[in-house]
């Protein structure tokens, strides 16, 4: 009871008011645990709410998987028991498959002639994994198919960079020229060019939609794989198939799993925007430890505290341990001290922290949209 008793006796001279120089120490010292844990809390969430906003456009225009034949130029076909089993994903586990064909063209429009990627899809699924079926127009899908022209030429869409460059509006013609075609394949009677007519120009913010792709059906895009035939009419052949997960960040995991099934490549959405993923992990680390220095600056505030209170409260120490005091308990005495500034500094840090993303998201004061 004694030593509990000069306990709370030496707590009360220790964060006593008539100590002034100490209290405002004391204060300082909270004060700087909280503004560096509070800095420590906005600056995180702010940045990791960024890093998810710029994930979530990543997928703009981009299936979450792209899965190849073990020869990308070769493709295979949908009549094969690989597509099948790729193409019944939907049913076993929810995820979305649509099979598409890719290739590398020469557009010449009116004036100009410009690269781009001839992208052939099943018109009935509108582009969805490739977030056309929500930035463009659907019924432009339906007439790729319909247009046919006073020649019973195909249609194509064209993006609104790419059509501009072309100087080509809606209902104009162009030429697509196959820079695949071989020697063998024109000796065969392959064409190297065909006519298109243009039946939409798209109007999005995408840029991989608007300068790049020109959309097409399957059947139109699979006359400008490398040695083209019409056995890969036949056989329904195509580049690969485009894979929309439930979760995104399991790309690895059905990587893994269907790599033991057979011989695939694979394009993750991961492995397109690798450089700026490990940019924002760089950023993210690289702001987490100057933070974490400002927290720690904090900390060696709280130990100049303590000593500077020791040194000051010399003489109660020693009146305290003639008392009856032991050493143990003076140092218990300013532990519980030190531990006090940290646990209030940080517990006021995390509750302003939290407070003022709830402001800024409230209020919307950081607009991430437009980043």
């Amino acid at each position: 009871m004694k030593n509990n008793y000069l306990f709370w006796i030496a707590w009360r001279q220790l964060v006593s008011p008539r100590g002034a120089g100490l209290s405002f120490m004391t204060i300082v010292s909270v004060l700087g645990v909280t503004i560096g844990v509070c800095a420590l809390v906005v600056v995180l969430s702010v940045m990791g709410g960024f890093a998810d906003d710029l994930k979530h456009k990543m997928f703009d225009g981009l299936p979450h998987v792209e899965v190849f034949a073990e020869n990308p130029l070769l493709g295979f076909s949908l009549n094969s028991s690989e597509a099948g089993q790729l193409l019944q994903l939907h049913n076993r586990n929810g995820h979305e498959v649509e099979p598409f064909i890719k290739n590398d063209v020469v557009i010449k429009g009116k004036k100009n002639i410009a690269p781009a990627a001839l992208l052939g899809l099943d018109l009935s699924k509108k582009g969805k994994l490739w977030g056309f079926v929500s930035s463009w127009d659907k019924e432009m899908f339906s007439q790729i198919s319909e247009s046919r022209g006073s020649e019973g030429l195909p249609g194509i869409i064209l993006g609104e960079d790419l059509a501009a460059y072309l100087n080509v509006y809606e209902g104009d013609e162009i030429n697509i020229l196959n820079p695949q075609t071989s020697l063998s394949s024109v000796l065969f009677g392959n064409k190297i060019s065909e006519r298109f007519l243009v039946k939409g120009v798209s109007h999005n913010s995408i840029p991989r939609h608007e300068s790049r792709y020109a959309i097409t059906s399957l059947d139109r895009a699979r006359k400008f794989m490398p040695d083209y035939d019409q056995s890969l009419d036949d056989e329904n052949y195509v580049t690969g198939m485009a894979v929309n997960l439930k979760e995104p960040e399991d790309v690895d995991k059905f990587i893994n799993f269907w790599q033991k099934k057979g011989r695939y490549n694979f394009q993750t959405w991961k492995d397109v925007n690798s450089s700026l993923l490990f940019a924002l992990e760089l950023e993210k680390y690289t702001m987490s430890a100057i933070l974490l220095l400002i927290v720690l600056v904090a900390a060696f505030s709280i130990s100049g505290t303590l000593m500077m209170t020791v040194y000051y409260k010399k003489n109660q120490i020693s009146l305290l341990q003639a008392l009856g005091m032991s050493r143990n308990q003076v140092l218990k005495l300013y532990l519980i001290h030190g531990f006090s500034i940290g646990f209030f500094g940080s517990l006021l840090g995390a509750c302003s922290g939290v407070g003022i993303c709830f402001l800024l998201y409230y209020f919307n004061l950081v607009d991430l949209s437009s980043a």
